[in-house]
């Protein structure tokens, strides 16, 4: 009886990497995608807001001189207290990750409001302030 039980085992571990080596050659990479300007980060952030239903009126940006070579996009968000801010910063994240850019949150208690900074090689290059009313 316990021989059987390891057999069976056996066979259905076989069955598996088959199975897994299958999807392996099968599947393709995921494409690298490069940003081409800094202007591509906006209009990704743009089609995040429009995937939220944000309106232009709930958004407000502004610019920060870092030094003469360097500026930084802050993009104020004013969002309704039940709209799911951590939805928000993972569509975020969906939609810049393939740029190899990755996102940085912070929320501040008590107001919960979320400070979500986007990161190119290390370097802020956009900031988005998501507030609720």
């Amino acid at each position: 009886m316990e021989y059987s039980k390891k057999k069976i085992l056996v066979w259905l571990l076989f069955f598996s990497c088959i199975t897994a080596l299958f999807f392996f050659l099968n599947t393709e990479p995921p494409t690298k995608k490069y940003l081409q300007s800094v202007t591509q980060i906006d209009s990704l952030i743009t089609l995040t807001l429009d995937q939220h239903q944000l309106t232009p009126n709930q958004v407000s940006v502004r610019t920060v001189e870092i030094d003469s070579l360097f500026s930084r996009r802050i993009y104020q968000i004013e969002t309704p207290s039940t709209f799911s801010k951590t939805s928000f910063h993972y569509a975020l994240h969906q939609n810049i990750w393939p740029y190899e850019a990755r996102t940085v949150a912070e929320v501040q208690f008590p107001e919960r409001n979320l400070r979500i900074h986007i990161l190119v090689n290390d370097n802020v290059h956009r900031s988005l302030f998501l507030e609720s009313n």
